[in-house]
């Protein structure tokens, strides 16, 4: 176990309201003999947050540590000082690491593995507790076992645990959210939910961790999050609000996973860290691993958004938009050059199109397939051959057709860009669609008589 996993199981317990400065000190000096404190009192604060997050490794203080342990047991004396139920949780919140932990021992079990920890860190040899028989003693977990156990994803997975019984997922409903529905103590629950929640997906919504600093601060700020409403989300009564609450614990949770040190690094003597890059391994880890993974959560946090704070012209109309029946035609109103740069356009858009048409235009954006395959197509290859078209109302029709899809992928690929209200693009784009295909559709037709939603797309 690594000390950062060690510190986190510890505060979840007994961590009350200190942060993570404060109580990572304590922790250290509760090991050592009356001279230890001075001998770490110009450590920074913002040195011991880095302890406690994984940033920082704890060789340098592991051996101050040992050198200046206590010989009066102090730590077990001050575990013990936070009473027998809270030694029952301690020894629940460790028995996966030591098996053999009960209340009664749960002092002396847990100053081993700390002296275990330090023992490893320091590079001196490991030896037997003082608990333990010859035969029980414990060998490091793997690395990179330690480094997942260790972040939000494990946090993640724990608070899926205390939240997965609290309703039949097929009862959960996802509606909108209708504030008028709620109940007196609801209404409190979302109240506060909202002040705490808000400034957590903002930030992480409008910083990419792979483009610009990360803010040092921001694990423990969503730490405190987790540990705030995993009790309370069971008291709220609306399956609604209680299923965004849920869905937010559960995103924000997966995010601290990639604001480890596996992923960012801490640049010293400053609240930053930057994104790890400095080997072709890391790099591809960024491109392969970071960037994509964090853009899905990012893209699941503002879908939380907008059910948190929902808005008229949210309800978008998620039926299939109607397309003319086809009257095919072999008379094409345009050069042979147009009429074979069309096919290559329309075959590179017809599927983009018709998914955005489509009832399950939701899902292909939500999952970012589609977003970034718009992006890709326009930026490689039709923001300049897109010019080729000769017949200026063919270019015409290319060209705000491509507008129509920028502004859907640039809503989801870069952060401030403006949501585009869906259902007036999806009816342009079917318009657009129908004029692409002269060889499908009469372009003549007067497709407003029959279709009511026809002219609404028009410009």
């Amino acid at each position: 176990m690594e000390f950062k996993e060690f510190a986190f199981k510890l505060r979840k317990i007994i961590g009350g309201a200190s942060n993570t400065q404060i109580f990572t000190k304590t922790l250290f000096e509760a090991m050592m003999n009356d001279s230890g404190p001075e001998l770490i009192k110009d450590i920074k604060p913002a040195t011991f947050k880095s302890y406690f997050n994984g940033y920082t490794g704890i060789s340098n203080i592991a051996s101050i540590v040992l050198a200046n342990l206590s010989d009066d047991d102090e730590f077990p004396a001050y575990l013990e000082g936070f009473g027998d139920r809270t030694a029952q949780l301690l020894a629940d919140e460790f028995i996966e690491d030591i098996p053999d932990i009960n209340a009664m021992n749960a002092s002396t079990k847990i100053t081993d593995l700390f002296l275990e920890i330090l023992r490893y860190a320091s590079g001196k040899k490991k030896s037997t507790p003082n608990s333990a028989k010859k035969d029980e003693v414990k060998i490091p977990h793997d690395i990179l076992t330690e480094n997942v156990l260790a972040s939000g994803q494990a946090v993640s997975d724990v608070l899926s645990k205390a939240i997965s019984n609290l309703a039949d997922p097929t009862t959960v409903t996802t509606d909108k959210l209708d504030e008028s529905k709620l109940t007196s103590k609801d209404i409190a629950f979302l109240e506060r939910f909202r002040n705490q929640v808000e400034p957590l997906l903002t930030y992480c919504m409008d910083h990419d961790p792979t483009g610009k600093g990360t803010k040092l601060s921001l694990t423990d700020e969503i730490n405190d999050f987790l540990q705030s409403w995993k009790y309370d989300v069971r008291k709220i009564q609306n399956a609604c609000f209680r299923k965004i609450v849920i869905d937010a614990i559960q995103v924000l949770g997966d995010y601290t996973y990639y604001l480890s040190d596996r992923f960012l690094r801490w640049i010293p003597d400053t609240d930053i860290l930057l994104s790890r890059n400095e080997s072709i391994e890391e790099g591809n880890q960024l491109r392969d691993v970071l960037r994509p993974e964090t853009f899905k959560k990012r893209t699941e946090m503002r879908d939380i958004y907008a059910r948190l704070y929902p808005i008229p012209e949210d309800g978008v109309d998620t039926d299939p938009i109607e397309i003319p029946e086809k009257q095919p035609s072999t008379e094409l109103p345009f050069t042979l050059e147009d009429n074979q740069l069309l096919q290559e356009f329309t075959s590179d858009y017809d599927e983009i199109m018709l998914t955005l048409i489509g009832e399950n235009f939701s899902t292909s954006l939500i999952d970012m397939t589609l977003p970034c395959k718009i992006k890709d197509l326009f930026e490689n290859k039709w923001s300049a051959k897109a010019n080729d078209f000769i017949d200026l109302s063919l270019k015409s029709n290319v060209l705000v057709l491509l507008v129509e899809l920028n502004n859907i992928s640039n809503s989801f690929l870069i952060s401030n860009s403006p949501t585009p209200f869906l259902g007036n693009a999806r009816v342009k784009i079917r318009n657009l669609f129908v004029k692409l295909h002269p060889n499908q559709f009469a372009g003549a037709f007067p497709y407003d008589a029959f279709i009511d939603d026809w002219d609404d797309g028009e410009y």
